[in-house]
């Protein structure tokens, strides 16, 4: 380090964390720790002016794009000065920088500055001498470049075949992008175009004055980016994800393709969710992705200007680890700029506090480096060492627990990598780890399991066999005793027949259901008891499959679950249901009562306990690329109920047409949601009463 550049001993002014597979805010060790402040009067160079961009070449030296002072300066690993790029001779005539707001170098050497003001950018060979300047984009087709198009070069980076990549500003057809001879090639990358529904269906329907008076569906600019060594494109850009304005990150080919693997808990976002009491996110907005940079085995960090965050993310996308915080005091981040690393450290750009901030690594971020550089070696053992050693300093780290799962998988002890992935609820790999293990042990056990249904098949044989010559022969003495036995039967057997005949019909409406509504509704042999059984057993089904369905399928917090609750979703919204259409039809001509709604709408209910028990069960069986058997078995089962509700218990018992049952379907879910919302309001006015009342007592007992 350079002598005069500002020593350390910060505190450290943020918490940790990482997000858990339910997006929830967990803390964390710390990954980095602010260790200098580096200001241009540290360095000799004088004070910094607007600092915009920040690079560090492949062979260690830094590249600031000193934005104010119309400069490029240049350090080598140790902060000493060794050039500037301010004037230049440009064909014998003295030419400069003005307002340059991005700095690239390739691997040999040549540096690529956008010189924003003067609309260039100007290409410097390792001796700071001048190669050439490449000036604005030129096609000649029409209509190219939107209309007002003004050139302004933001960032610029080049790739290993030297095509040269351009932001500009206010563009939103991705990056410019040139031949090696500076030529213009086209646009690579263009964000695409994400209207939400709502936007959408307007714009289908409004008329012509009001579509030109809309605001176009246009994708957002790109706000930084850089090329790793194998010429993949990674940048940030402003784009509105699922109705919110959300940053994001791409990954892209030459020809603009997103190979983002996205297999991580959570999209690249930055923050997942805010604010949290780790989070410390007094800004309740989404992180503002600045910068992006890419480090040794796929792993890359983005800014987050909004809070002042560095991201870490692995190739496969998973969060690694935060750092960082917004603020003024020493170690914090006031306006983050741009961001780099050399060697293990990292370095953000302030624009505002006009410095570098460094940040070291802790041995907790140098263990996960070296676990995923041990895996990317092919060294397991190690690999699973390492990741332990992590696991001693946060038990709670997801991606260590699937670290060892992938080790243990390479090394084929597949229940053990199960294990693991399970604990570190990573999907993916319990999925490829179950496949193996469980076809292992279908070809190790396929000889005992034919045996044993051929056996099984033999005895249904024999024993219906021996049940029909049973049956024959206690034919005449059944038909003498029936009498007797009739005669001998209470009330109580009475009523248990009734019952029986009350299920057996239950089970007719949904194998027969035009003939069981008219049975419920015109020979009366539907039974309250018998509906609220279903409604039982309905409820315990669904608690049941909230436990026990496959981990694959299940992506509830099993900690969390709460058996009033899920019983809760079942009985309120069925009675609400059954009340709403009551009350509905009572005006519409319907010709059921109360009881009969109650009776036919639980009766409708019995496919979902048919298809959801043994789906649950099946889906510990069943392996990610199966997935589309369960889900079909759910969609069966659901429209199956669907079309019993409106068919039987609508149609059917109120004696409606279909139009009219569609039309009070529709009318009887409306109000579910009018109902659900008074009852909320109802709610939150009493407690507000309450905490009034409770406040005049408090204050009232004080006061005395």
């Amino acid at each position: 380090m350079a002598a005069g550049v500002s020593n350390s001993n910060f505190n450290v002014p943020y918490k940790s964390y990482i997000y858990d597979f339910w997006g929830n805010a967990v803390p964390a060790p710390q990954a980095y720790l602010p260790s200098h402040r580096i200001k241009g009067e540290d360095l000799g160079v004088g004070s910094f002016n607007n600092p915009r961009d920040l690079h560090v070449s492949s062979t260690g030296d830094i590249y600031i794009a000193d934005t104010g002072n119309n400069r490029v300066l240049i350090f080598n690993s140790n902060w000493q000065s060794i050039g500037e790029i301010s004037t230049f001779d440009n064909n014998g005539v003295e030419d400069s920088l003005a307002q340059p707001r991005g700095v690239f170098v390739t691997e040999d050497g040549s540096i690529y500055v956008a010189d924003t003001n003067r609309a260039r950018i100007v290409h410097f060979n390792k001796s700071r001498e001048l190669v050439r300047v490449i000036g604005e984009p030129q096609s000649d087709l029409d209509g190219i470049f939107p209309a007002g198009f003004q050139y302004s070069p933001q960032k610029v980076a080049v790739d290993g075949h030297g095509r040269i990549y351009v932001i500009s500003q206010d563009l939103a057809e991705g990056f410019i992008s040139f031949y090696q001879d500076g030529q213009f090639r086209g646009f690579v990358g263009a964000p695409k175009v994400s209207p939400n529904l709502t936007d959408y269906i307007w714009s289908r329907i409004a008329t012509r004055e009001q579509r030109a008076r809309m605001q176009l569906f246009l994708p957002t600019e790109y706000t930084n980016f850089t090329i790793d060594e194998m010429g993949y494109i990674y940048a940030t850009s402003h784009d509105e994800d699922e109705g919110e304005k959300r940053d994001k990150i791409v990954r892209l080919n030459a020809s603009g393709e997103n190979l983002l693997r996205g297999t991580g808990f959570h999209k690249p976002i930055g923050d997942v969710q805010y604010p949290s009491q780790w989070t410390r996110a007094t800004r309740t907005r989404a992180s503002r992705l600045v910068d992006v940079t890419v480090r040794e085995n796929g792993i890359y960090s983005v800014l987050d200007r909004n809070r002042g965050r560095v991201f870490t993310y692995d190739k496969n996308d998973n969060l690694l680890y935060v750092f960082g915080y917004r603020g003024t005091n020493k170690g914090e981040i006031n306006e983050a700029a741009a961001l780099d690393s050399i060697g293990n450290k990292m370095l953000i750009l302030d624009s505002l506090q006009e410095a570098i901030i460094t940040y070291e690594p802790t041995d907790y971020a140098l263990l996960i480096h070296a676990a995923l550089d041990a895996y990317n070696r092919g060294d397991y053992e190690l690999t699973e060492a390492t990741w332990r050693k992590v696991l001693e300093l946060n038990a709670n780290y997801d991606q260590a627990y699937s670290g060892i799962g992938n080790a243990l998988l390479r090394r084929d002890e597949y229940a053990e990598a199960m294990y693991h992935f399970k604990l570190g609820n990573d999907r993916n790999g319990y999925s490829k780890a179950f496949e193996l293990y469980r076809r292992g042990r279908i070809y190790e056990n396929f000889t005992l399991g034919a045996l044993i249904t051929l056996g099984i098949a033999l005895l249904v044989v024999v024993f219906n066999s021996f049940w029909r010559k049973r049956t024959v022969q206690t034919t005449g003495e059944a038909a003498a005793t029936k009498q007797v036995n009739m005669r001998g039967q209470g009330r109580l057997n009475s009523r248990v027949a009734n019952f029986r005949k009350n299920l057996k019909t239950a089970l007719g409406v949904t194998l027969h259901p035009i003939d069981g509504f008219y049975r419920l509704k015109y020979e009366k042999e539907g039974s309250l008891t018998v509906a609220m059984l279903i409604l039982a057993i309905l409820s315990g089904t669904f608690v049941f499959s909230r436990q026990y369905t496959g981990f694959l399928f299940n992506p509830a917090d099993l900690t969390r679950l709460n058996v009033p609750m899920e019983v809760a979703s079942i009985i309120v919204p069925f009675f609400l249901w059954c009340v709403v259409n009551w009350s509905l039809t009572t005006l519409m001509d319907g010709k059921g009562t109360f009881r009969d709604v109650v009776i036919a709408s639980a009766y409708a209910l019995i496919p979902l306990i048919l298809t959801m028990i043994p789906l649950t069960v099946i889906s510990n069986y069943l392996i990610q690329r199966e997935g589309a058997f369960y889900y079909f078995g759910l969609s069966l089962g659901s429209g199956w109920t669907l079309i019993l509700m409106v068919f039987g218990s609508v149609m059917s018992t109120h004696e409606y047409n279909l139009a009219k049952t569609i039309w009070t379907c529709i009318f009887t879910v409306a109000g579910m949601v009018f109902a659900l919302f008074l009852g909320f309001l109802f709610f939150n006015l009493s407690e507000q009463v309450f905490t009034f009342f409770n406040d005049i007592i408090t204050e009232i007992v004080f006061r005395m």
